[in-house]
């Protein structure tokens, strides 16, 4: 009794066996087996070793083993079939944008609700970032430093960045990154922060709170009197004079302010705390 048991659970096995390398040969026949990277390696031995010591390999490693070996299929599809029969046709030699988004879908997401120019312009993941296998010359994984992917499509921003006055350090303008998020979060702009907060990073003492605060900065933020990127005017500024720049507000200004009058032009000559107050309702002092 107890040998027939035996036969016939050897019996099961050996089946069960065969069944399922049938069933791996079937799948290798349509070209839906798995090989692993070590595979991969056997004929991209130096592109497998580059991705696997790069960013996009250790990050994987520090996930699972399984994840990275599973890397180059996830990307480029099922190995087998090409295994088999090397040819750039049953590979896909350039992934389409769902491997990325297989393990980034909150990115994927956030860009088509909130930078819908982009999907709707055909850019792609690719375009500004590279796949791993080689070092990439920017963090994270970028095809080169921000301003210059963000150059490609933004040309009248990285125009600005050229004017007298701009925001740089030294002579290279201020990577977009800094102020704005990569794939957007829904705010005006993208800006990494809410209204003035992307400003106030760096412009700390602007920033109050004030007493007596000057309302423009609630309407339209710093905005409402300086260009974002670069101008012709000092401070950045969207008037080339200060006096203009006021009177676009202030239209109703005292009998005594002769606008005729240089002096008179000078606003902050007396209103010196342009930004808000903590002694005066009209900012003439701080």
């Amino acid at each position: 009794m107890a040998r027939g048991r035996l036969f016939i659970a050897v019996t099961t096995v050996g089946v069960a066996l065969t069944a399922l390398a049938l069933g791996l040969r079937a799948e290798d026949a349509k070209g839906g087996g798995l090989v692993g990277a070590q595979t991969c390696a056997t004929c991209h031995e130096d592109t497998v070793k580059a991705f696997q010591a790069g960013e996009h390999g250790t990050a994987m490693a520090a996930r699972s083993s399984d994840m990275l070996n599973k890397a180059c299929e996830g990307c480029h599809g099922p190995g087998a079939a090409h295994a088999n029969d090397p040819s750039k046709t049953n590979i896909n030699r350039i992934p389409k944008q769902d491997a990325c988004i297989a393990c980034h879908p909150k990115a994927e997401a956030l860009m088509a609700l909130n930078l819908p120019a982009h999907p709707r312009n055909g850019v792609v993941c690719l375009d500004c970032h590279t796949p791993g296998h080689t070092p990439a010359p920017a963090k994270p994984l970028l095809a080169a430093a921000p301003a210059v992917l963000c150059a490609k499509c933004h040309g009248d921003i990285a125009a600005a960045f050229k004017l007298p006055f701009a925001h740089r350090q030294g002579d290279k303008p201020f990577d977009c990154t800094a102020c704005h998020t990569v794939h957007g979060e829904n705010r005006t702009g993208r800006l990494r922060e809410w209204k003035n907060g992307a400003c106030l990073e760096c412009h700390l003492d602007k920033g109050g709170p004030f007493i007596y605060p000057h309302p423009p900065r609630n309407a339209n933020g710093c905005l409402q009197c300086h260009t974002p990127h670069g101008s012709t005017n000092p401070k950045m500024l969207t008037r080339s004079r200060v006096a203009d720049l006021c009177l676009e507000c202030h239209m109703g200004v005292p009998s005594f302010h002769n606008i005729s009058n240089p002096k008179f032009r000078a606003c902050q000559t007396c209103h010196i705390a342009i930004h808000g107050s903590n002694h005066d309702p009209n900012l003439k002092d701080d």
